[in-house]
């Protein structure tokens, strides 16, 4: 009897036939996932990089001006939302606005933003130390987009890519800011 099992035990270890195939059904549904899965992050960094060039684009364009009005703040708006395409453009949140050194309190000037709120006249605002020039100013800019999943089988819920750039006038020491 013991003879018996151990010559079937035998053929078996001997029996290479098939053994690609099980090594395959094994490992190719995780390569699979792991293959989605990248794309899927590839897709969210993309929309990454379109946000941070959509604020240094929406800052730059404000820096480069020495006054903005409210038609060229409109195309400056919808040029930053055109460098997120071709992602729905109207869910980007942009804020552009100028701020002021007030005796070491940074103070916000004017402010702009679509789909947030828009800073308050004279609001303190955070930002980094030694960023604001004496007696000058600093533009900044925000864009934020919620990224959600084309798959929806890896990344589930919503994350929010938000990026920020501080750029300071190129002609003036204030850009100034026209209400009509």
């Amino acid at each position: 009897m013991m003879s018996k099992i151990a010559s079937r035990l035998r053929i078996y270890r001997a029996e290479t036939k098939g053994i690609s195939a099980v090594e395959f059904a094994l490992i190719a549904p995780v390569m699979v996932l792991i293959y989605f899965a990248c794309i899927e992050l590839s897709l969210m960094m993309v929309l990454d990089r379109k946000v941070t060039s959509a604020s240094a684009a929406m800052g730059d364009l404000v820096a480069r001006a020495a006054i903005v009005d409210d038609d060229e703040l409109r195309d400056i708006f919808a040029a930053t939302r055109m460098i997120l395409e071709p992602n729905p453009i109207e869910d980007a949140r942009l804020r552009i606005s100028s701020l002021y050194d007030d005796d070491g309190t940074v103070r916000v000037a004017w402010s702009d933003a679509q789909n947030l709120r828009r800073y308050d006249e004279d609001e303190v605002i955070d930002v980094p130390v030694n960023l604001l020039p004496e007696d000058g100013s600093v533009i900044y800019a925000e864009v934020e987009y919620d990224y959600e999943s084309r798959l929806g089988y890896f990344i589930t819920t919503k994350k929010t890519l938000r990026d920020e750039f501080y750029l300071r006038p190129r002609r003036v020491a204030h850009v100034a800011r026209v209400r009509e």
